[in-house]
């Protein structure tokens, strides 16, 4: 009989601190969605997707127990699948109202920047947006880099935007001078310097870095449960301190942003 009150009471106990234990706690399937932007979305040799913001997030899911899917789609559908709920995050955000919206936001992951990029032997020196009058300006959307060029040549006279689908048409019709040969790219810094390299665009050169940025991830407010970006967070900065993050933006060429 005392055996059996003290079972029953052990059971009781387990359960009671099994019902305590956030949701999260347990292993947990996620499903990630993003576009192919080099270096920080890459896709191997058997199109699993790669590149630094991926080897981040499948890290911080493993120090978790949670498993966590990523595919690589048409940024168009990645962003309709978010605002429809359809995925429970996004993997390469931006602080921006667009993304706060729909999204909670972790904290900034890795840095970058956008800059401006021309032909070899363009004479623009540029130092202020007014510089761009007159001129044919490329950029690849609809995407926040669509977004951000806009706001820099707002109320500049004579600006021909060209927008493209990716920032390698961008910068590849830059490098043929489609644009006209004083004709100038707005593009990441990162993703540029990546395309110059792999396609051998060896006649552009970077005129100017206009602004800094820093990339995150979104989750969906919709499918979000409590506590959870807290959790991402607390693993993130966990892996800045032990150098992980550093060490796996490193490998990828690009920075990761300061510990908190």
């Amino acid at each position: 009989m005392a055996r059996s009150r003290i079972c029953r009471r052990l059971a009781c106990i387990m359960l009671a601190w099994a019902c305590a234990q956030p949701a999260w706690a347990a292993p947990r399937d996620l499903f990630f969605v993003t576009q192919l932007f080099p270096p920080f979305i890459t896709q191997d040799a058997a199109g699993k997707p790669d590149g630094g913001l991926v080897a981040v997030l499948q890290e911080a899911c493993r120090r978790l127990s949670w498993r966590c899917t990523v595919q690589v789609m048409v940024w168009k559908r990645a962003l309709l699948m978010i605002n429809l709920g359809e995925a429970d995050g996004l993997v390469l955000a931006q602080d921006a109202p667009e993304r706060r919206a729909v999204m909670d936001l972790s904290r900034p992951v890795l840095v970058s920047s956008y800059g401006l990029y021309a032909r070899n032997g363009n004479p623009l020196r540029y130092r202020q947006p007014a510089d761009l009058s007159g001129r044919s300006v490329a950029v690849y959307g609809p995407s926040l880099s669509q977004t951000n060029c806009e706001k820099l040549v707002q109320g500049v006279p004579g600006v021909d935007l060209k927008v493209e689908l990716d920032p390698q048409t961008v910068l590849r019709k830059l490098s043929a001078g489609r644009y006209g040969a004083e004709g100038v790219a707005f593009s990441n810094d990162d993703v540029a310097r990546y395309w110059i390299h792999s396609d051998g665009l060896s006649n552009l050169h970077q005129l100017a870095e206009v602004k800094t940025l820093a990339y995150l991830y979104g989750f969906t407010r919709s499918r979000v449960q409590p506590g959870m970006l807290d959790e991402f967070n607390r693993a993130l900065d966990e892996m800045c301190r032990d150098g992980s993050l550093q060490k796996l933006a490193a490998s990828y060429g690009i920075r990761p942003a300061a510990c908190r």
